[in-house]
């Protein structure tokens, strides 16, 4: 790789990063290639890393369906039964397989795709579960519903890439299903069930976008989306000249006289 590539000759793709491309590859570019520290910060993730810490702890050391446990391993990290955290977990135990299912949670996984263009999808998958001769992977939301449709959305349809391997190891359907948490009454996006003609669809798709990002790195162009519904949310909003939603940065300003 020379000094001044943006790209590693076998370059990595995440779910985020996926999306965050689909979305406006300038911004892409600015987290991903660029390193450049986000200008405009949203809500903090703290929510939604504490629901996935325990509902992992809930799964490894007990069931989500026997309410003494989530109780008693809530408890332990300080949260009541009125918090919002143990409401998103009773939602979550409507929905969960563990009676009937063996599952795994909170798993790294990668995988290499060795033709042209060689690149390395890499992902944390929230929970798997095998049931009914599937292996469901679980994706837990905390925040707003945007979706109909999970085979929609380019994170999910990279945790079905990442996931087929242990799939097809093991003799099993493919499922990615996203579970919504904040809202008491919700109808989940239809699930995307992965068999051999959607997972070729995905692996096509994705070496076309792994071709377009090679492309944009090596002529150092990348298209902001420059629309107002995708601009109003991005984090590089106040300092991209084609932001179709300005705002002021949010980085902190040193004290007048600072050096």
């Amino acid at each position: 790789m020379s000094r001044d590539a943006l790209l590693s000759v076998v370059p990595s793709v995440s779910p985020s990063a996926l999306d965050s491309w689909e979305r406006c590859p300038r911004a892409y570019a600015n987290r991903n290639l660029y390193g450049i520290a986000e200008s405009d910060t949203g809500g903090t993730p703290d929510l939604g890393l504490l629901v996935h810490a325990m509902l992992k702890e809930v799964h490894e050391n007990g069931s989500c369906l026997d309410p003494d446990h989530v109780t008693e391993v809530l408890a332990l990290h300080g949260i009541d039964d009125g918090n919002a955290v143990a409401a998103m977990i009773r939602r979550h135990a409507r929905r969960c397989p563990s009676a009937t299912a063996v599952g795994i949670h909170e798993r790294e996984l990668a995988r290499l795709h060795r033709e042209t263009p060689m690149f390395i999808a890499v992902g944390r998958l929230d929970a798997m579960w095998k049931h009914d001769g599937i292996l469901e992977v679980r994706d837990y939301k905390t925040g707003g519903q945007h979706l109909e449709r999970v085979a929609d959305d380019p994170r999910a349809q990279l945790q079905a890439w990442l996931a087929a391997p242990l799939a097809a190891a093991r003799g099993l359907r493919l499922r990615v299903r996203y579970e919504y948490l904040a809202a008491e009454v919700v109808d989940d996006p239809d699930p995307l069930d992965a068999d051999d003609e959607t997972l070729a669809e995905i692996t096509a798709h994705l070496v076309q976008t792994v071709e377009a990002i090679k492309d944009a790195a090596a002529r150092e162009e990348f298209a902001a989306a420059a629309d107002p519904e995708i601009c109003r949310t991005c984090a590089y909003r106040s300092i991209c000249p084609e932001s179709a939603a300005p705002g002021v940065p949010s980085w902190s300003v040193p004290p007048e006289g600072h050096q």
